[in-house]
Formats: C-alpha cells, sequence, structure tokens
C-alpha cells in the first residue's frame, strides 16, 4: 500500500477474522500485534498501526524490498554459503532479540 500524500509504501497484512475465530488463533493475532508494537530492531519490521474492518483486522508495517526468505530461495534456488550464513546470522539476532523479552517464535 502507498501513503496517499507522499507515495511511501507499506505493506498491509489483512486477516480475515472469520478464519481467525475458525482457527481460534484471535489471541495469536493480538500478541502478534503487540509484539511488532513494541520491537525496535532491524531484524524486525516495524509496526505503524493497526485497524479493524467488519471482516478483517490490519497490520501496517515497514515495507521490505525484496519479499521474503522463502521467496528469495525459491527464485533463486540454493543459496551461496555467504548469503545463507548472512541470513541464518540475522534469523539468530532477530530471534534473541525476542527470546529477551520472553518471546518465542514457532
Amino acid at each position: 500500500v502507498r501513503h496517499k500524500e507522499t507515495r511511501q509504501r507499506f505493506a498491509m497484512k489483512k486477516i480475515n477474522k472469520q478464519n481467525l475465530i475458525l482457527r481460534n488463533q484471535i489471541q495469536q493475532a493480538f500478541v502478534e500485534r503487540d509484539i511488532l508494537t513494541f520491537a525496535e530492531n532491524p531484524f524486525v519490521v516495524s509496526m505503524y498501526c493497526s485497524f479493524e474492518t467488519r471482516r478483517h483486522l490490519c497490520m501496517v508495517m515497514e515495507y521490505v524490498e525484496g519479499g521474503d526468505c522463502a521467496t528469495l530461495m525459491k527464485n533463486m534456488g540454493p543459496l551461496p554459503v555467504d548469503m545463507a550464513k548472512m541470513y541464518f546470522a540475522e534469523t539468530v539476532l532477530a530471534l534473541e532479540y525476542l527470546h529477551n523479552y520472553g518471546i518465542v517464535h514457532r
């Protein structure tokens, strides 16, 4: 999504409320929102705001160019060792940051 005036890009996660209810994941969605709100780490995306519509829970987050690691590996195939080491190290740092706050990522 883009800000109308500044044209700045943001990522928006749109979660269907009915699916949350059916999967009994309402609390999990709000915990995710709370974690992203307070997290200040270069390896954890920032969340700028969240809101609800009749049908959706929406979270507006920092847009990170290039997509996620799964898409990268799908497009590139096996990563070169140096690149894999870098992504692994960044993942460990992000998890360490979360663990320091008592948050476990599954």
